[in-house]
């Protein structure tokens, strides 16, 4: 009986000793992962096939009644002709309506109503047309606020600008870490953002006003769209 008391002691000592070495082992410390961060950019030129306008149709009058009234009548008339130049009603829209009064003085001003008509052109051959019939016409608008050519596909052209800028920043990584003498092993991390971007409103308007009041259709000569992914890729470094 003490030979086996004695036993279970010294077993229980050493799994006590075994115990201890390991809780006062310290804690193997994770190695730091060597990583380098670049950026990459790719580009897509693009024919637009659709165009984005924006016409305002303003009244102001001292009776708040009266500037809604002739505002209602005028954005009718705005509509009608936009609908008649070609533009299904489908893609016409109340983009924003306000109505305000002019506090700029001592006394109460007039009233202004503002009704801004949102227009999709899906036949960019009727750009033109529709400005003619919405503002040259005296039909009611008082001009063009936004003007905006749009591509229907844009995914397929953002997908082709993205496999670009991967492939620039995989390029950029691939000569920094080979002159340092190591090697581009995996992505850590990536992060993007695109802008879409297409010629100036500026001509627009000129032609605009040049042509007010001529039997001079306006010309409209539509540019490409530029789509562009801007990447920052974080990668993995070896030897």
């Amino acid at each position: 009986m003490k030979k086996l008391v004695k036993s279970i002691l010294i077993i229980g000592l050493g799994a006590a000793l075994f115990s201890s070495c390991m809780i006062s082992r310290p804690a193997k410390e994770d190695t730091p992962v060597r990583s380098i961060t670049v950026s990459g950019s790719g580009s897509v030129s693009v024919k637009p096939d659709m165009v984005s306008i924006k016409f305002i149709v303003k009244t102001t009058n001292w009776n708040c009644l009266a500037a809604a009234e002739r505002n209602a009548i005028n954005t009718t008339n705005t509509i009608n002709a936009i609908k008649e130049a070609g533009v299904p009603e489908s893609d016409i829209s109340t983009y924003d309506y306000s109505i305000t009064q002019d506090n700029s003085h001592t006394y109460a001003g007039e009233y202004t109503v503002r009704n801004t008509i949102a227009v999709i052109i899906r036949n960019i051959d009727l750009t033109g047309k529709v400005i003619d019939a919405a503002v040259k016409n005296n039909t009611g608008a008082n001009g063009i606020t936004s003007f905006e050519y749009l591509v229907s596909d844009k995914a397929t052209a953002l997908r082709e600008a993205r496999t670009l800028a991967i492939k620039n920043a995989q390029d950029a990584a691939s000569l920094l870490a080979g002159a340092s003498g190591c090697k581009v092993n995996g992505v850590i991390e990536i992060r993007e953002d695109y802008t879409s971007a297409g010629r100036s409103n500026d001509m627009l308007y000129k032609a605009v006003s040049m042509s007010a009041g001529s039997g001079t259709p306006t010309p409209i000569v539509e540019g490409n769209i530029t789509i562009t992914s801007n990447v920052t890729v974080k990668y993995e470094l070896t030897n």
